[in-house]
């Protein structure tokens, strides 16, 4: 006999730990952490918000959690799936369909989420939901670089003022700092009549911003003072070109960004 499926939205965090812990507790990625750390990462940083996410209970019991944020950047509104695991005892019984089919209904503007490449089940429920990819998600750990780059650290204001406006490319959800909540710090570089800027979190480079044409020397210079990892997208061939020519180890694990153009309200 089935268990009784309901589906409670803005559950209490206590049941969106569970549920998420169980449901991705044989994932690709092994995720250990307790619940505050959850919520720092998940809810806090990564902006998805208890009030949209959703919790299913199989008879009283959280089995499978959809977490979800909406933002509003220069294209419109975008709302995000930010993790969708059902635990393996309780899959198969379409709760992941349902789940998605609610996130669909209450979501405004472009639907957004992002799957590891190899996870082909979540692929082909997405794709008949109607998601198509567009690009891929890249991780690499840097090497060892010189540069004389002069490096000055820069108004987190000119982000927004500045760059964020001039840039020609989209950042991902989880390195915009427009979605996220996270502490960063931005970089200017500059070398002759070269010049960029890097936004940092920690070791971790976020974005880039300068010419296709200065991605090798933009790269050294972020890696010059010590290891770093990178997240880029294939939609900026100049970026991967460059860490690859400059030894960057690329991850094993990748993943695709989709989207479902939506209606805004």
């Amino acid at each position: 006999m089935h268990p009784v499926i309901t589906y409670v939205q803005h559950p209490p965090l206590q049941d969106l730990y569970r549920a998420f812990m169980d449901g991705f507790s044989d994932y690709m990625i092994r995720f250990d952490m307790n619940e505050a750390q959850f919520e720092a990462v998940f809810l806090v940083r990564d902006q998805n918000q208890p009030t949209r996410s959703i919790v299913a209970y199989a008879d009283g019991r959280p089995v499978a959690v959809m977490l979800s944020g909406v933002a509003h950047l220069d294209t419109g509104w975008v709302t995000r799936c930010g993790g969708l695991a059902v635990a393996p005892d309780y899959r198969h019984l379409g709760i992941a369909h349902e789940l998605m089919r609610q996130f669909d209904e209450q979501a405004t503007g472009t639907r957004l989420l992002e799957v590891i490449q190899g996870n082909e089940p979540a692929l082909a429920l997405y794709d008949r939901l109607g998601y198509r990819v567009v690009r891929e998600i890249m991780y690499f750990q840097s090497v060892p670089t010189e540069t004389s780059v002069a490096r000055e650290r820069a108004s987190i204001l000119e982000l927004f003022d500045t760059y964020y406006p001039a840039a020609a490319h989209k950042p991902t959800w989880q390195v915009d700092v427009r979605t996220t909540q996270q502490q960063t710090e931005l970089v200017r570089v500059v070398e002759g009549e070269k010049t960029g800027a890097l936004l940092f979190r920690r070791n971790l480079l976020l974005d880039v911003f300068g010419r296709d044409e200065d991605a090798a020397w933009l790269l050294r210079a972020a890696a010059a003072e010590g290891p770093i990892r990178l997240t880029l997208t294939s939609d900026r061939p100049a970026l991967l070109s460059a860490a690859r020519q400059l030894g960057f180890v690329q991850d094993e694990i990748a993943q695709f960004e989709m989207i479902k153009p939506g209606i805004e309200t």
